[in-house]
């Protein structure tokens, strides 16, 4: 656009331009929304603030969802290497024969309820170590309880065999029992 060349008389000490003004004065030439002026500065800026806190926002509550996730993946993996290191620790001692079957024996014989005709299976090393765990306390005059040497059974397990089914005691199950109550504290 090209202005036509004002003449002014006399000496001109200072000339203020006005934008946004048409040739006839009466109509802006520029929106005044998009002149930079304290205003428009001011509205920016704050735009922008309330911009970056939404983000900030959004990201913390993304961090917060995968620091859960992290923390929940992290006490699985947990509770997997205790159960691992707990297993190995067992079988160590299995191994140097410093462990009692006699207690895992009585632990199963007490989740028969009619202990008539159990026949326990039991690895035929661990065989020696727990006759004495059928002739315990609570069994009845009624029971008969028998021991076989077994050698498809684990050290440290057990397997009882009943007329209304088996109950199995391993090592494995017993860890296997405590990771899901560790897993589901429910």
């Amino acid at each position: 656009m090209d202005y036509p060349e004002i003449q002014l008389p006399g000496q001109v000490s200072t000339v203020t331009v006005v934008p946004g003004r048409s040739d006839s004065g009466d109509t802006p030439c520029h929106d005044e929304a998009t002149q930079p002026g304290p205003s428009g500065q001011l509205d920016a800026e704050l735009t922008g603030i309330r911009n970056a806190r939404k983000a900030l926002q959004q990201a913390a509550g993304k961090f917060k969802e995968l620091q859960g996730q992290f923390l929940a993946e992290a006490q699985q993996q947990l509770v997997d290497l205790s159960i691992e290191i707990a297993k190995k620790v067992l079988m160590q001692e299995i191994q140097a024969d410093r462990h009692h079957i006699d207690p895992i024996v009585t632990e199963a014989l007490s989740r028969v309820p009619n202990r008539t005709d159990v026949v326990v299976h039991l690895h035929p090393d661990d065989l020696a170590r727990c006759e004495q765990a059928g002739e315990s306390d609570e069994a009845s005059d009624k029971s008969t309880v028998s021991f076989v040497a077994d050698p498809k059974i684990k050290r440290g397990g057990c397997l009882l065999q009943t007329s209304r089914g088996d109950v199995e005691s391993s090592i494995d199950g017993q860890l296997e029992e405590i990771a899901q109550a560790l897993k589901n504290p429910e």
